[in-house]
């Protein structure tokens, strides 16, 4: 059995739409149509399916067909599905730049060196990226603006993140 560590999560069908099959699919991905860039896609328990884009709708969604798919029932019932690719799949990155999935689980300190918390989840609403932060001791999540001012440093050996404390928002 694969560890989930292997697994890079590229999407999520969230929605179904119209009569026919379609499903809606949030993407985590640069460009929605990379949602299919680097190879087969995998259902969580590593069964491949077989997606068609259909349409673009936003900078994080489209529209897509599954493979066997064809009525409202089934793609409903697809709902909640994360698409997965094998990490390996992915091309290297250069210096300074991320995939989000290697974020989650770090620690963040603001820039005086107090420890804020772990991430759990990258965001974005539309006007850019934010860390959701949970503190460890059980508070209520904070969330920091992530971007290259927002950013001290990134360190993922250490899986340490330092942020300017002018950035967290509660």
């Amino acid at each position: 059995m694969t560890a989930s560590k292997d697994l890079i999560c590229l999407g999520e069908i969230v929605g179904a739409h119209g009569i026919k099959g379609a499903v809606k699919v949030r993407t985590f991905t640069g460009h929605p149509e990379d949602l299919l860039a680097y190879g087969q896609l995998l259902r969580e328990d590593l069964t491949p399916i077989k997606i068609q884009i259909e349409n673009i709708k936003s900078i994080d969604s489209l529209l897509a067909r599954v493979e066997g798919c064809v009525t409202r029932n089934q793609s409903e019932s697809l709902i909640g599905t994360k698409l997965y690719i094998y990490r390996d799949q992915l091309p290297v990155l250069d210096e300074g730049v991320f995939y989000q999935e290697d974020l989650v689980g770090m620690t963040v300190f603001d820039d005086a060196d107090q420890k804020i918390g772990a991430v759990t989840a990258i965001q974005n609403f539309g006007a850019g990226d934010f860390l959701e932060i949970y503190p460890a001791e059980g508070s209520k999540p904070v969330t920091a603006i992530f971007n290259d001012d927002s950013i001290v440093s990134i360190d993922q050996g250490a899986k340490k993140i330092v942020i300017r404390s002018g950035f967290l928002l509660v």
